[in-house]
């Protein structure tokens, strides 16, 4: 298959650019046959963007943002905690002023001070990290002080709190009895100012409940911080995959010569390599519509609506490979293989579409190229073998070759010549860009039963048993001459293939709408990768291949153009020493003009 060259000059002027390296971004089941397709690689938002384009995948720059160091949380606790004091001072300026000027107060802000400064003293790494620890430490002093100004006032001691998740959330285990110590230190300033111990049970309460109540705190909070920390540490390990894996695949899709495009759910692409911005440029890619104003179906001059083209397709839900269209105004167009697949993970989620476009004009000028010379050569050839057969014609009606002992020549010459006027035939017949057929009432029975007649001699002689199994009338719409060269090819390569002592059976049925013709044999069978290419023009498969069978690989594929001209199909089951089936449906009716085909 030819492949992209960005050297070709169009190429160079369209883009615009060199190839600029790679960036990584953090961050329904379609119809049986498929139809013609567009570039599947033009950009849904923009036919062709005035800068250099973004390739790549992008992550969202939430989940691809640094996560803030440690000091930075801290920070935003010693500010919650300050601002809480500052809440503490207004409401005693407003109640009771001088106890701003208390000693205990004035005690309580200057440790508050001094917690602050050291939070912004020690480094973010190192050894000394570790002395942050004194700074909620020295913050549950401070709450002590300011509770004894207040004593009045028991919601100060809710400042305990924010010090407390501190030490439980932010530190390991070895913190955990900082701030049980701290609570009991701030439960025993009073009793310390009281110089005497609690006399009542009510008294021991007061004195333990804070205690106790920090003691569970500080556990739950350390226990739900260390499964967040797991949690996060887990969020880190797929967040470097997903980075890792977008920029494998961005470099993977910058490294093929083909457009490559991963479309979102929603329809919007995650994905796009510079190809694509070449294609869609040739194409005159319309975002709008999705769709491309210059794409052409393979004959390079019926142009595609934008449903019939890739991207509508594919976001549809279909799933195609191996459909050839042009892009390009006439005169400057680029052949391209379309290829369309979902994308789903491991339970079968939906996660997305790829479409993939291979720049293929140099094979397809060169397939083309060949083709007009096939032609033109059968057409040489093709009027001098005629007079050649027809002389030997009159010279088997004119002369008794049989007295003159050239009765066994001739008919060599003869069947020789026949059998190359065959292979031109099939030729001109391969190299027509649609396969012409008459549609008439025709009786298919009648056409499989001449078929087996004519084939009967030929398999008697190779030792192969032929059966038909054709009710009396199956008619169908249909090019007569043309049936009956698809189930003589059929027949044919059933006989070629299938040893002395075989079998080869051909049977005809039909329902209300359609009918069904089967030729299954016992021959050497064809392997999986064969069948894939089974029907290509000139295509011989290796078993044959290996057998030094004669043939020039056009049966088949001639098969398949009748079949499809009078909008059937054909389809082959086979393994390989197991013999094959040949499949071939039909309508029993043709669409009429307007109506669509159904497959």
């Amino acid at each position: 298959m030819a492949q992209r060259q960005p050297q070709d000059p169009r190429f160079r002027e369209r883009a615009g650019a060199q190839p600029r390296p790679v960036q990584a971004h953090a961050a329904r089941p379609g119809p049986a046959r498929p139809q013609p397709s567009q570039p599947a690689a033009a950009r849904p938002d923009a036919a062709r963007p005035s800068a250099t384009p973004a390739v790549g995948i992008t992550v969202p720059a939430a989940a691809a943002a640094p996560l803030p160091r440690t000091n930075h949380l801290f920070a935003g606790a010693q500010f919650a905690f300050i601002t809480s004091i500052v809440m503490l001072g207004v409401y005693i300026g407003l109640t009771s002023t001088w106890t701003l000027l208390a000693p205990d107060f004035l005690i309580g802000l200057s440790l508050t001070a001094a917690a602050t400064s050291l939070l912004f003293a020690v480094p973010p790494a190192g050894a000394l990290r570790g002395l942050l620890v004194l700074v909620p430490t020295i913050d549950m002093l401070a709450v002590a002080f300011f509770r004894d100004t207040l004593p009045n006032l028991p919601t100060s001691g809710l400042l305990l709190v924010i010090p407390v998740l501190w030490l439980a959330g932010g530190f390991g285990v070895s913190a955990l009895p900082v701030p049980v110590f701290g609570a009991i230190f701030v439960s025993l300033v009073p009793v310390a100012r009281a110089g005497s111990w609690p006399t009542t049970p009510g008294g021991w309460g007061a004195l333990c409940i804070l205690p106790a109540l920090v003691l569970i705190m500080t556990v739950t909070v350390h226990l739900a911080a260390r499964q967040l920390r797991a949690h996060e540490g887990r969020a880190r390990i797929a967040l470097a995959a997903a980075t890792e894996a977008a920029a494998v695949a961005t470099t993977v899709s910058e490294s093929v010569d083909a457009a490559v495009v991963f479309f979102r759910p929603d329809g919007s692409a995650a994905l796009r390599n510079q190809a694509t911005y070449e294609q869609a440029a040739l194409a005159g890619f319309d975002p709008k519509t999705r769709s491309g104003v210059h794409v052409y179906g393979a004959d390079r001059t019926t142009k595609l609506r934008p449903e019939q083209q890739v991207i509508n397709r594919a976001l549809r839900g279909e799933s195609f490979r191996g459909e050839l269209y042009w892009v390009g105004e006439p005169g400057d167009q680029r052949a391209i293989i379309g290829n369309a697949r979902q994308v789903h993970t491991e339970d079968g989620t939906f996660i997305g579409t790829i479409t993939v476009g291979h720049d293929v004009t140099d094979l397809a000028n060169a397939v083309a190229l060949r083709e007009a010379f096939l032609i033109d050569v059968s057409h040489e050839l093709r009027t001098p073998l005629t007079s050649i057969i027809g002389y030997l014609d009159l010279l088997t009606e004119g002369h008794d070759l049989k007295g003159l002992g050239l009765e066994r020549e001739v008919a060599t010459i003869q069947r020789n010549a026949e059998q190359l006027y065959a292979i031109i035939g099939d030729l001109l017949a391969a190299g027509d860009a649609e396969m012409r057929v008459r549609i008439a009432l025709t009786d298919l029975g009648d056409i499989a039963r001449e078929s087996v007649a004519a084939i009967l001699p030929r398999a008697s002689e190779a030792g192969v048993a032929v059966r038909a199994e054709v009710p009396p009338h199956v008619e169908l719409e249909g090019d007569g001459s043309r049936l009956r060269q698809v189930l003589d090819n059929l027949l044919s390569n059933a006989v070629k293939y299938t040893p002395r002592g075989g079998r080869v059976v051909l049977t005809v049925s039909a329902d209300d709408d359609t009918s069904t013709v089967t030729v299954a044999d016992t021959g050497i069978g064809i392997s999986p990768d064969d069948q894939r290419q089974l029907f290509d023009r000139f295509f011989r498969a290796r078993e044959v291949r290996d057998e030094a069978q004669p043939g020039v690989g056009l049966g088949l594929s001639i098969v398949k153009s009748i079949t499809e001209a009078h909008h059937g199909w054909i389809t082959v089951s086979s393994r390989p020493g197991r013999g094959s089936t040949f499949t071939v449906t039909l309508p029993l009716r043709q669409p009429r003009a307007g109506t669509p085909a159904t497959a």
